[in-house]
């Protein structure tokens, strides 16, 4: 039996083109597509990989539901990306001055942006394989990724704003690495990572794309084939990696 594959957060462009690069690189048996919706656009199954949906509105219960249906895939899974996210909704938007911040946003981001991805890894990376148990016969190690943000780094932040969100990446920073030490004694062959994207052609940065760089804007699917080409450049180590698109890493 081949690997699984699951991608969260997968009806988003980014996850969407996530689990298309998992198919596209024939290593996987399946992979799973979680979102809270369908997307318009199904990704297909190919020769190689079946592509399974499964509708999750992200809270607790559901979450650890779905773990549970899905434990028997689960330990056959060895790739995990995580891509929920918010930026901005219309009744919400980035902080550019302090006296824009409120209790209520605040909240709002960090529910997404750190409490699902917790939730997410709370129930999957118990089921997920390891060296002493699995039944994979070529497996070596599982990579787990999940999308943070530059702006979540304390070094590199010299621009200011963002309150909520920059607050609510460097959260999430701080629980991967946590997670990731954790996991570095209770499965060793685990390697967690957060990843920086750039700047992607999707909905979440389509407000914030009028004062970018030539080439500075890229499409999902670049995105998505160099992530899935990083995690497989990945070691397990006991610490969180947090690396650009590039593979750079980035400071804390």
């Amino acid at each position: 039996m081949r690997p699984h594959a699951w991608v969260v957060g997968a009806s988003g462009g980014l996850g969407r083109a996530t689990v298309e690069a998992l198919v596209a690189s024939g290593r996987f048996e399946q992979v799973v597509a979680v979102s809270r919706q369908r997307p318009a656009g199904e990704v297909t199954d190919s020769a190689q990989t079946a592509v399974r949906y499964r509708l999750c509105d992200h809270s607790e219960q559901q979450i650890a539901q779905l773990a549970d249906s899905e434990k028997d895939s689960l330990a056959h899974t060895t790739h995990l990306v995580i891509c929920n996210g918010i930026l901005h909704r219309p009744e919400l938007q980035p902080e550019k001055r302090l006296e824009q911040w409120s209790w209520d946003a605040m909240a709002q981001v960090m529910a997404v942006n750190l409490g699902v991805p917790l939730g997410y890894l709370q129930q999957l990376l118990p089921r997920l394989p390891s060296k002493a148990h699995t039944s994979l016969p070529t497996y070596q190690f599982g990579v787990v990724a999940v999308l943070s943000a530059r702006v979540g780094s304390i070094g590199d932040n010299g621009l200011g704003g963002w309150y909520s969100y920059r607050a609510s990446k460097a959260a999430l920073n701080m629980a991967l690495q946590t997670a990731a030490v954790e996991w570095g004694r209770r499965n060793p062959s685990l390697k967690l990572m957060a990843f920086h994207p750039g700047t992607v052609e999707t909905p979440l940065s389509e407000p914030f794309r009028t004062n970018l760089a030539p080439g500075q804007l890229r499409q999902p699917s670049e995105v998505a084939q160099g992530l899935v080409a990083l995690m497989g450049r990945q070691r397990p180590d006991g610490q969180l990696s947090y690396l650009d698109w590039r593979g750079d890493t980035i400071p804390w």
